[in-house]
């Protein structure tokens, strides 16, 4: 391959390359290949398994449909596969599968706490990165108890990072769309040695973010950088790192709903906060790898993180969030719900080494893993709040009535501090029972301990005299795994899987002693299919997902004081189907499909009888469709829907059940440039996302109207 002068002075200065290869001008621009099998099946069994081979429901987001799609951040991300429910929580976005929360993020399987998962959102330091950095996303759906033990059961997101090339390549990528949002990539790897054992790869992103929203502005960039190095044929070592800031408008509270929870009919583009509301997300990030290959048949790998996040929001927006507010009438004024600062610290450090391998037993070969991990989390964080209650005319509110406030001044001040470590050894084996008959066991011991900090050292206007609240927190628990699948023939498989999961929980009881932690199960069966040379794939899923100990408020009649029982459980069932990959070189298919229905197994509180739905604001059905395919010409077109049904909040308020049409098109202009299209919501459906705790006064936040992204691709 030429290089151009671009190419060779990125060689000099240690960068270099695009992701992808240029492409002849019949074709679209193709991905570099996706390596499932040596992340996402990790993320599930520790072990580098085919997707057919994995005894669990899987999915891995195409970086070529994200590509086409004109798709750049995680939340618009994981809307396009199956079973995912994206849920607004405060001014950051949540995930849930099965009903229940994600918990975790991974990146090239070292897992890192979702914004809002161990506690207030608005209290979390936590950035997601630029999906420019990563080269796809995989999805595990249900607990992943082999690998990750302390969470929801909900599942696991694994993001793969980008990794230099041998060969030297670079591009530059541009988008704008219809509400102002630009952003701008460069993307360049290659070799930085004659014998190609030294490669490096960076990325830069520069954005504009803006919203459909009023005042809804941002902006964003991210500095990645890696370096791979080849000490021999046997052993390879990987250092990265990453810069992130992140600045936006947030929108806390969202609109009110009319009297009786009807849709009050606010312009989409309403945003009842102030001018000066603000929010700055900064992100560190260093990463490394060592894998060495000792034995044909063994490796030796250790990957080590480290993060250290900080933010700061500040805002003030009109909502009501009294669960009995009837909602807005005609003339009413809405108050404001105070004004807030959040000031926040976070780091966290992680560590995972260990072996795979094969071994014989029975005349045959079979594969074993051992795994120790290591994390310890940090975290501060400083609110202060300004009482206010003032009100206004929601539909002529301007966002200019109250100056930005002088944070010297404050009626109530909190300080939070928390601590996490944990240590965690997993060890699993594939015994190939039967040239079609596998059994994949194995288990997970997890020692996990905390430490809370509470000061409450203002409030109402002045010192409170309460002492500071203390909480330390011990927990160790076995988890076991053990899945099953029979071989049909070349192309199908059936399976069966049952893992646990726990959870440490913050309630406690009467005597102040800490709950037992939450615990989940999954268990699921499945046939799974392979065609094509694995290009097409297809999967169906019966779960059950169970979780129990569940804190169940309490008072004591004779004291008055609140504690809890650990005796709620619930229960979630359902199905998931998916099709997902090539017809043929030019015709491109993913259709998934999630029937999940869930219910109470014991009574939590009047508001949560026994019986009743668990996660009313999961739709019961999800079906999701997008194809694409190219053309004869220089063209390829693609088109899909995405489909939910009715939902419901805690608090009885609704969505019916509606659809998205979303539509793109790629134009190859020569070898080294392409241009897009992409349309979203082209019907311009008006729709409220989910959201647990919608009441009429609080929480609901409109979907994106019709939006039209122009993007572009140019290979250096």
């Amino acid at each position: 391959m030429k290089k151009t002068p671009l190419a060779l002075l990125l060689g000099l200065l240690g960068g270099s390359a695009s992701a992808q290869n240029a492409a002849p001008a019949n074709q679209p621009l193709q991905l570099e290949p996706i390596q499932v099998s040596t992340s996402a099946l990790r993320t599930t069994t520790g072990l580098a398994l085919s997707p057919k081979d994995t005894p669990q429901s899987v999915s891995n987001i195409d970086g070529r449909q994200l590509q086409e799609r004109g798709i750049t951040n995680l939340k618009d991300a994981l809307k396009t596969t199956t079973g995912v429910n994206v849920v607004p929580d405060s001014t950051r976005t949540r995930f849930q599968t099965r009903g229940f929360y994600i918990d975790q993020i991974e990146e090239d399987g070292l897992a890192s706490t979702v914004p809002g998962a161990s506690g207030n959102p608005y209290r979390d330091a936590q950035s997601l990165s630029d999906l420019a950095i990563y080269d796809h996303i995989e999805l595990v759906r249900g607990a992943t108890g082999l690998t990750q033990a302390n969470g929801e059961p909900g599942g696991t997101i694994n993001a793969v990072r980008k990794r230099p090339t041998a060969e030297t390549k670079a591009s530059i990528e541009g988008s704008v769309n219809s509400f102002g949002r630009q952003r701008a990539v460069f993307d360049a790897s290659g070799s930085l040695s004659k014998g190609q054992d030294l490669r490096g790869r960076v990325i830069g992103v520069l954005g504009k973010d803006s919203t459909f929203k009023e005042r809804g502005k941002g902006e964003h960039y991210t500095l990645y950088g890696v370096m791979e190095k080849d000490f021999g044929p046997d052993t390879t070592a990987r250092l990265g790192g990453l810069v992130q800031n992140e600045r936006s408008t947030p929108d806390p509270f969202g609109l009110p709903m009319a009297e009786g929870g009807r849709d009050a009919h606010f312009p989409r583009k309403r945003y009842l906060g102030f001018n000066w509301n603000r929010s700055d997300f900064e992100k560190f990030n260093a990463f490394g790898e060592i894998e060495h290959r000792f034995h044909p048949d063994w490796q030796w790998q250790t990957k080590f993180g480290f993060s250290k996040e900080g933010s700061f929001s500040h805002f003030g927006a009109l909502a009501n969030s009294s669960t009995s507010y009837g909602g807005l009438k005609t003339g009413d004024k809405l108050t404001l719900n105070n004004i807030n600062r959040y000031d926040n610290w976070g780091q966290q450090f992680q560590v995972q080494t260990g072996v795979t391998g094969k071994y014989q037993a029975l005349g045959r070969d079979h594969d074993l893993f051992a795994h120790y991990s290591f994390s310890h989390e940090r975290g501060r964080t400083r609110w202060r709040r300004q009482r206010n209650d003032t009100a206004f005319d929601p539909y002529s509110f301007r966002g200019d009535e109250l100056a930005r406030p002088n944070w010297s001044q404050f009626d109530d001040r909190t300080r939070y501090a928390s601590q996490r470590k944990s240590h965690a050894i997993s060890v699993g084996t594939r015994f190939n029972a039967l040239d079609n008959f596998h059994i994949l066991a194995g288990g997970r011991y997890t020692h996990w301990q905390g430490k809370n900090l509470v000061d409450y050292d203002w409030w109402n206007g002045k010192p409170d005299p309460d002492t500071d609240s203390l909480s330390r927190q011990k927990r160790s628990r076995f988890v076991p795994y053990l899945g099953l699948s029979y071989d049909i023939d070349a192309h199908n498989t059936v399976y069966a899987h049952h893992s646990r999961i726990f959870k440490p929980q913050g309630s406690r009881d009467l005597q102040g002693n800490f709950l037992p932690p939450l615990l989940g199960s999954n268990s699921e069966i499945g046939w799974k299919g392979e065609w094509l040379d694995g290009d097409l794939n297809a999967s169906v899923a019966l779960f059950q997902v169970e979780q129990r100990n569940r804190p169940i408020a309490m008072t004591d009649a004779a004291t008055k004081k609140n504690y809890a029982i650990a005796s709620g459980k619930v229960r979630s069932r359902g199905v998931d189907v998916e099709v997902s990959g090539k017809v043929n070189e030019d015709w491109q298919v993913f259709a998934g499909y999630t029937y999940n229905r869930s219910k109470y197994l014991r009574t939590e509180s009047d508001r949560y009888p026994a019986g009743m739905n668990f996660s009313r604001h999961t739709p019961r059905h999800l079906f999701r469709l997008y194809s694409s395919y190219r053309l004869p010409s220089r063209w390829t077109v693609g088109a899909g829907v995405d489909f939910q049904s009715r939902v419901s909040s805690l608090w009885g308020v609704s969505q019916g059940s509606y659809a998205l049409v979303n539509a793109n098109a790629n134009y190859q202009v020569n070898d080294h440039f392409n241009v897009g299209i992409s349309l979203n919501n082209l019907t311009n459906k008006r729709y409220f996302e989910n959201h647990r705790v919608r009441t009429n006064g609080i929480n609901n936040f409109i979907g994106e109207p019709r939006n039209v992204m122009v993007n572009f691709r140019w290979d250096l």
